[in-house]
C-alpha cells in the first residue's frame, strides 16, 4: 500500500484519532460557530423566502416523471438526520483552524444558496398528501423549517455534502460513508416532496465546487 493511499485510509499521524470528543476551547469554538451559523441561516433563509413570496412569478423546477414518485413520510427521519451529521463532523474537527474553516464554509454555502434562491425563485410542484400517518408530527416540523420557496439549490443537500467533503480532508474511507449518508438525505428530500431533482443536483454541485475551492485555498494559505 502506498504512503499516500495509506494516509487516506488511516487516521492522520501516529496516535491521532479521526474521531475525538471536542473539549475545552475546541468545544466552545464549535458551539459559538453553531450559534453564529444558525442565526445567519435564520436571517438569510427567512429573508429569501419572504422576498420570493412577494414575487408574482416563480419558476417550476419539476420534471413530469417526478409526479409518479411515491410519497414516503417515514423518510423524514433520514431527511432530518442532517443535524446528526453535523454532530458527527464535530468529532473530527480537532483544531481551531479546522473548526473555523468548516464554519466559514457553511456561511459561504448559505450566502451562495441565498443568491440562487433570489436568482431562480422556485415554487414546489409536488402536492403533499394530507394523510402522513404516524409520521405527521415529524414531517410537519421538518416541513415548517423548510419554509416554502427556498428550493434551488437545496441547502440541505449542500450542507450534507459539505460535511462529507470536510471529513474527506482527513480520511477518504470515512468520507465515503458520509457521502452515502448525504445521498440518503438527498433521496429522502425527494421522496418526502421537499425538493425536486433539479434542486438536489444543484445543491450537490454547488457544494462540491465550493468545497473543492475552499479547502484547496486552505492548503495553499
Amino acid at each position: 500500500m502506498s504512503d499516500t493511499f495509506a494516509r487516506r485510509i488511516e487516521p492522520l499521524g501516529p496516535g491521532v484519532k479521526l474521531f475525538a470528543l471536542p473539549r475545552g476551547e475546541q468545544l466552545r469554538r464549535y458551539l459559538l460557530w453553531t450559534v453564529g451559523v444558525s442565526l445567519s441561516f435564520l436571517f438569510v433563509f427567512v429573508l429569501c423566502d419572504s422576498i420570493t413570496a412577494s414575487r408574482t412569478f416563480r419558476f417550476r423546477l419539476d420534471f413530469a416523471f417526478e409526479h409518479r414518485l411515491p410519497f414516503v413520510p417515514a423518510l423524514t427521519l433520514v431527511y432530518s438526520s442532517l443535524y446528526a451529521l453535523f454532530g458527527v463532523v464535530a468529532f473530527t474537527l480537532n483544531t481551531n483552524r479546522e473548526i473555523d474553516a468548516f464554519g466559514c464554509l457553511l456561511v459561504l454555502l448559505l450566502f451562495v444558496a441565498g443568491i440562487g434562491f433570489l436568482i431562480v425563485p422556485g415554487e414546489l410542484a409536488f402536492v403533499i398528501p394530507a394523510d402522513k400517518g404516524t409520521w405527521a408530527t415529524a414531517f410537519d416540523w421538518a416541513d415548517r423549517c423548510n419554509l416554502t420557496y427556498n428550493l434551488l439549490p437545496s441547502l440541505h443537500v449542500a450542507y450534507a455534502v459539505a460535511c462529507a467533503e470536510t471529513v474527506r480532508q482527513k480520511q477518504l474511507l470515512a468520507a465515503a460513508w458520509l457521502h452515502a449518508w448525504a445521498l440518503a438525505i438527498a433521496v429522502s428530500a425527494w421522496l418526502t416532496y421537499q425538493h425536486h431533482l433539479a434542486d438536489l443536483v444543484a445543491g450537490y454541485l454547488v457544494a462540491l465546487v465550493l468545497c473543492t475551492i475552499w479547502y484547496r485555498s486552505k492548503k495553499t494559505s
